[in-house]
């Protein structure tokens, strides 16, 4: 669709357009969201235009990338009020399921938080429009996976664009978890890099830097390189022509923490939010070498996790021969109570991003994380998590999932949009 009329033309015409109609942005997400077995994909790339730009707001339509996005914002000096990690997703998919972010105290907590309005598409047919008048329909159509409607146009708050240093730290995981506590209460932006091979762990921590401090943009692009081309494009070499084990996997070990070292210094370095979120190496989906599987785990429970993590890390590679050939990525999660499936609903969270290149034996690996994941209340994310179950889901979401499958019963009573995998989660 390239026009929102296209849009209602393919919801009430299931002759031409049979269901399930599944809506995908960048399908940067679980490549199981979008499949549709004999059913109707939309892909809104097409609608991928910014609308208008204000002095405290942006409208675009929801199938522009974030990356195009943030480059706009930046030439008139503006940015989001809050951070994202993946600038290869589009605006419609970050509002409309999980995501993962670096923001601290002055941020918004987490994109979806600078929602101000959107436009939808229900499965009826009927278009509507929604602001912070009505918060309660907001939060239910934040992070609702493109099951009760199809979000076409968004306005998301803008302010002008603020620099931030950023300090970092080289640790054990024993130590790491040790801090937990007080990386969970610290003002900033938190990112973690874990290494369970190494025990290293290397934190990075993200504050306002002075007004007029320098934007090193040449930084950020020799950092996006190293962390989103180079290093996967090395161990998967790796990988692929060193057969043996005890040669191999000390190099991509040491790969790995060369280039934390590399990028992780403790010099503080100036730049914006805006600066970093436009890296062209950071692919995700089927545009990217990386395989990427996402956990949520409260404040409290992190630092045992941490442990666990990377003990189940050694002993499934003496037994099984598998590993994560990159390291893991953690993100201090804020509280986030505007979206009913909310992964960090109940408190501050850490979400846990584990990543590879390595795919056989990928997904053996994570069944078998899902139920340490399980012991320490992990929470999966429907779009972001693979190889967890409904019994897991169910224990994760409790009351707030039955309650979103009921209203989701009611917006869309002919499963006009419920694709095979979201039935096995949401009937």
């Amino acid at each position: 669709p390239r026009r929102p009329q296209q849009i209602v033309e393919a919801m009430t015409d299931p002759r031409r357009f049979p269901s399930p109609v599944r809506p995908v942005g960048a399908n940067s997400g679980n490549p199981r969201c979008s499949l549709v077995q004999g059913g109707t994909v939309l892909d809104m790339s097409g609608m991928n235009e910014l609308v208008e730009i204000r002095h405290r707001s942006v409208t675009v339509q929801a199938g522009l990338r974030l990356r195009d996005l943030v480059r706009t914002l930046a030439e008139h000096g503006l940015e989001l009020t809050a951070s994202f990690e993946d600038p290869d997703r589009s605006v419609g998919g970050l509002i409309a399921s999980g995501f993962l972010a670096c923001d601290g105290a002055e941020d918004d907590g987490g994109a979806a938080e600078c929602l101000l309005s959107l436009r939808v598409v229900t499965p009826t047919g009927k278009r509507h429009y929604f602001d912070l008048r009505r918060p309660e329909i907001l939060a239910k159509l934040r992070g609702s996976l493109g099951l009760v409607g199809v979000i076409y146009e968004v306005s998301l708050r803008v302010r002008r664009i603020r620099p931030y240093k950023v300090r970092s730290r080289r640790m054990t995981i024993g130590g790491l978890a040790g801090l937990v506590a007080q990386i969970a209460a610290a003002p900033g932006g938190i990112k973690i890099f874990v290494l369970p091979f190494r025990d290293r762990a290397y934190v990075e921590m993200r504050e306002p830097a002075a007004p007029k401090s320098e934007s090193r943009d040449r930084f950020w692009r020799v950092r996006d390189w190293l962390c989103n081309k180079f290093l996967p494009d090395c161990v998967h070499l790796l990988g692929r022509f060193i057969p043996v084990r005890g040669l191999r996997d000390p190099l991509i070990d040491g790969f790995g923490e060369a280039t934390q070292l590399l990028t992780n210094t403790r010099l503080t370095d100036a730049a914006s939010n805006a600066m970093e979120q436009t890296g062209k190496f950071r692919r995700i989906g089927p545009a990217s070498r990386t395989q990427q599987c996402c956990w949520y785990f409260p404040a409290e429970r992190f630092g045992e996790l941490l442990y666990a993590y990377r003990d189940f890390c050694q002993r499934y590679y003496a037994q099984y021969r598998y590993r994560c050939d990159l390291p893991a990525v953690a993100y201090r999660m804020p509280r986030h109570t505007q979206s009913l499936l909310s992964p960090s609903y109940h408190g501050p969270a850490f979400a846990l991003n584990l990543r590879s290149t390595n795919t056989r034996g990928w997904d053996d690996f994570l069944m078998d994380f899902a139920y340490v994941a399980e012991r320490f209340g992990g929470v999966p994310v429907f779009n972001q998590t693979r190889c967890f179950t409904r019994a897991q889901a169910d224990k994760a979401y409790g009351e707030r999932l039955q309650k979103f499958r009921a209203m989701r019963r009611r917006v869309d009573p002919e499963n006009r949009m419920l694709n095979q995998f979201f039935a096995e989660f949401m009937n």
